[in-house]
């Protein structure tokens, strides 16, 4: 770690599946090089990642954390750039930056929702702050009215551009829905989903609902499908791997998740990535999803507005590919991970140099 570095990154995890690790694999190659990224929670003996920084993960072990950033820290000034990814680390990449060193601060999802500790708020009252969208801004200046004037740039995040694996297959009466089936997540429209399903199958026999995650709620909303009788209209795919799960985007009619509490909302991008509608809720997936022309957005706490949304995809197989179509062309004009790493090196503060932006690429 005594190698000559100008930029750091210190963040949760790089190399896991969360939103997080996602988020820092896209910003890791937008840093000023050399770069060195701080995990507290990867095993360092990991497969190396390849955003071409060099990696330091504490495996899980916070004094570990805290002392490999003091390490760095003395070689920190005024031209070092930092950027934490997660507010919980503020405190410890604020103190990284006594020297002078120019912090940017991630508001990265439902943790910046809540009121700031103490040592959190002194940390981001010096530094630029970046929100995953205007929902997540918006909802951080409610909980914490003290930086209700400060200046938030807001940078949606993006997905690697791919084509499927394989032979693609024939879309399928389905509609999908991806996320952890945890109790303190029930928020991301299960219930909704099963509860409306009965009504969906009077008009439509074949209608299928694929829910993919696990989780300790799956039990729980087995149980629900069962009670409502719903029998092989639903299925709990639990955890598929990457590429399972990328044919199910494929091979879905659409993709359905009324989540309320969604910071931003990758699996929004996956599917329309793929080329499938989507149904999401007001918040964070009305900035994603454009109501009326790449899907559809509802009230969650209106469950006829779910029911009608998703009949409606179903009544209407060509409204559904024309809002497809027109995802996946907004998908590639606005949310591909190398927008995503013009949009965010516009913002980080870089010894002064300009980075010129297309005007539809500029931060909200």
């Amino acid at each position: 770690m005594t190698a000559p570095f100008r930029s750091v990154l210190l963040t949760p995890n790089l190399l896991g599946g969360d939103g997080v690790s996602c988020l820092s694999r896209q910003i890791a190659p937008v840093l000023p090089e050399p770069a060195i990224v701080l995990t507290l929670h990867d095993d360092p003996a990991a497969h190396p990642n390849d955003t071409g920084a060099r990696r330091h993960s504490a495996g899980g072990h916070r004094l570990r954390f805290i002392a490999l950033a003091l390490r760095l820290l003395v070689n920190c000034d005024r031209d070092t750039v930092i950027v934490c990814a997660h507010l919980h680390l503020a405190p410890l990449a604020r103190l990284m930056a006594w020297r002078g060193a120019r912090v940017t601060y991630v508001l990265c999802g439902i943790e910046s929702w809540v009121q700031l500790r103490l040592a959190e708020r002194r940390a981001l009252r010096r530094g630029r702050l970046v929100a995953i969208s205007r929902h997540t801004a918006q909802r951080f200046r409610d909980a914490n009215p003290q930086f209700a004037g400060a200046p938030i740039d807001v940078c949606h995040p993006g997905l690697p551009a791919r084509a499927p694996e394989g032979p693609m297959t024939a879309t399928e009466p389905a509609a999908l829905i991806v996320g952890r089936l945890a109790a303190d997540e029930g928020y991301k429209g299960h219930d909704l989903l099963l509860e409306a399903w009965p009504s969906i199958l009077e008009h439509h026999q074949d209608a299928r609902l694929w829910i993919v995650g696990d989780g300790d709620d799956r039990r729980r909303l087995e149980s629900l499908a069962a009670r409502l009788g719903l029998g092989r209209a639903v299925t709990f795919m639990g955890h598929v791997s990457d590429r399972e799960l990328d044919a199910l985007y494929w091979r879905c009619g659409f993709f359905v998740m009324p989540s309320l509490h969604e910071g931003f909302g990758l699996v929004f991008l996956e599917a329309m990535r793929a080329g499938k509608a989507c149904i999401g809720a007001i918040g964070a997936a009305s900035e994603i999803i454009e109501h009326g022309v790449t899907g559809l957005i509802v009230d969650p706490s209106r469950p006829e507005d779910v029911r009608a949304a998703v009949s409606r995809l179903f009544d209407e197989p060509e409204t559904c590919e024309t809002f497809g179509r027109a995802g996946a062309a907004r998908f590639r004009a606005e949310f591909t991970d190398a927008r995503f790493r013009a949009r965010f090196a516009a913002v980080i503060p870089t010894a002064g140099v300009p980075v010129h932006l297309p005007a539809a690429d500029r931060c909200a």
